[in-house]
């Protein structure tokens, strides 16, 4: 009986090493949805844009400015520009759609991929993709200046917009559907597995807490691929002019999509209404608000 007793635990235990070293050989694929394209691919958009390419050591780095053609076009000549950091699925393709929202306020937009993403390239780790998402920035700074940036990230794409609001004291951001920490998507996904196996922590609640910002947050209560407990878990780290605003019954996919949240983003941030979130009351749509101090 012992001699089983030892060999099942044994077994167990062998079983259990397998486990946590094949979550942590793949973990690019479990996170990751990558969709790469061929460096001549050609992009379907019908807005005004154009590609652009970035070079970072041994990557190539490319990504799609929306360009307003619309608004502000007469003798003012100075033009606004909002980074988008996108989700983790999908590629640049799919940026058009969050890209009218804020072209319809007066900006440019600028979207790009992560590496291993359509036309993007290079070795995968964290400290890549966060000088990546600093590379874009100052890309986007020289040509359009530090005070004429907002940066706007969602999902996968909220942890590069944290560590930007902290990196480079962006005085405007917003944030849809964000997670406090991937590590922390980790453990909720996977609870059976030690949180050191990421390679990936992207401490969010780290970077947020360093950003001299405002930070606007909105999370759905009915998301189903961010968990809202996660993404609440940043209001312990705001600041208290930052707002943490809960969008009841929004779903992951269509929460920057509610109407009420449209109305908010627009009453805060746009320019064609001469608006911005300096002189904006809390809660400018009338959405729910939770700041944390």
């Amino acid at each position: 009986m012992k001699r089983f007793l030892k060999w099942f635990v044994g077994s167990l235990l062998a079983g259990y090493a397998m486990v946590m070293g094949a979550a942590y050989a793949f973990q690019e694929h479990l996170m990751f949805y990558f969709e790469p394209v061929a460096d001549d691919y050609e992009y379907h958009f019908t807005l005004p844009h154009e590609e652009v390419f970035l070079s970072a050591d041994d990557a190539q780095l490319h990504g799609i400015l929306f360009k307003n053609e619309l608004i502000r076009t007469g003798s003012r000549q100075q033009r606004d520009l909002v980074i988008y950091y996108k989700g983790n699925a999908g590629n640049v393709g799919s940026s058009e759609k969050p890209a009218k929202i804020f072209l319809d306020m007066g900006y440019d937009v600028l979207s790009m991929d992560y590496r291993g993403f359509g036309k993007s390239r290079g070795e995968l780790s964290e400290a890549n993709l966060l000088a990546d998402a600093e590379e874009w920035y100052d890309w986007a700074a020289a040509r359009y200046g530090h005070n004429h940036i907002r940066v706007v990230g969602y999902s996968f794409g909220t942890t590069f917009a944290s560590h930007i609001a902290a990196a480079r004291n962006v005085e405007n951001v917003m944030l849809f559907a964000p997670m406090k920490s991937i590590a922390d998507m980790a453990v909720r996904r996977y609870p059976f597995l030690p949180e050191f196996l990421t390679n990936y922590p992207l401490r969010s609640d780290e970077k947020l807490k360093a950003a001299s910002g405002h930070i606007v947050i909105y999370h759905g209560t009915a998301d189903e691929v961010v968990p809202f407990a996660s993404g609440a878990g940043l209001k312990e780290v705001l600041g208290e002019d930052d707002e943490f605003l809960v969008i009841k019954g929004a779903d992951h996919y269509n929460v920057a999509l509610q109407p009420q949240v449209l109305a908010d983003v627009n009453a805060r941030w746009s320019l064609r209404r001469a608006l911005t979130a300096q002189n904006m009351q809390p809660g400018a749509a009338g959405l729910s608000e939770e700041t944390a101090r």
